[in-house]
């Protein structure tokens, strides 16, 4: 017999939704410029600043990334080492890859899925 067991899913960390619009200005601008670092002391500071803009603490992977679900408009900010995520663009425009959070992942398909 099969047993499926249920991944509990990590929560996240923000909805981008629920911020303020001057928090959410800073922290695209913040998300920006990590993407286009190109060093890890950049990476690293705009990662610090996007997570102090949107009062989070940053995750032990040093890094946050927003759903990039194109189904559901979803808004969830989490730890991209979190783990059930999906990759959805691998690099886009910019130097870091895209994810669907664990929620979207498991209730919608993937961009090149549809």
């Amino acid at each position: 017999m099969t047993v499926l067991t249920h991944t509990r899913l990590t929560p996240p960390l923000a909805y981008y939704d629920g911020l303020y619009s001057f928090q959410q200005q800073v922290f695209d601008t913040c998300m920006e410029h990590a993407d286009n670092a190109a060093d890890a002391v950049t990476y690293n500071r705009a990662m610090e600043l996007a997570a102090l803009a949107i009062a989070i603490d940053l995750p032990a992977s040093g890094s946050i990334a927003k759903c990039a679900c194109g189904n559901c408009g979803c808004d969830a900010i989490f730890d991209p080492a979190a783990p059930g995520l999906r990759e959805v663009e691998p690099s886009g425009p910019y130097n870091l890859p895209r994810y669907q959070c664990a929620a979207c992942a498991d209730s919608h398909p993937a961009p090149h899925e549809d």
